[in-house]
């Protein structure tokens, strides 16, 4: 978990940038679906007054895997 463009102010997290960004969440594995259950199961902790989230973390991995295998991104294992 990644915070983003906020601070803290008054002992209050406050949004402070441009993007809307609060947090980036990442899962790892060793698969997609592994990972894709961790991202989600990290989320569903975090407790944020009226949060929004995408729904579809990964779901392009089978489309996109090997645009990311051919620029060197990931490798063989």
């Amino acid at each position: 978990v990644h915070i983003e463009d906020v601070k803290l102010f008054n002992d209050e997290w406050v949004i402070t940038g441009t993007s809307g960004v609060v947090l980036v969440v990442c899962g790892t594995g060793s698969t997609m679906k592994s990972a894709q259950n961790q991202t989600y199961n990290r989320i569903n902790n975090i407790l944020i007054p009226n949060m929004y989230y995408r729904k579809d973390v990964g779901d392009r991995w089978h489309d996109d895997s090997d645009w990311l295998h051919n620029w060197g991104y990931l490798r063989e294992v």
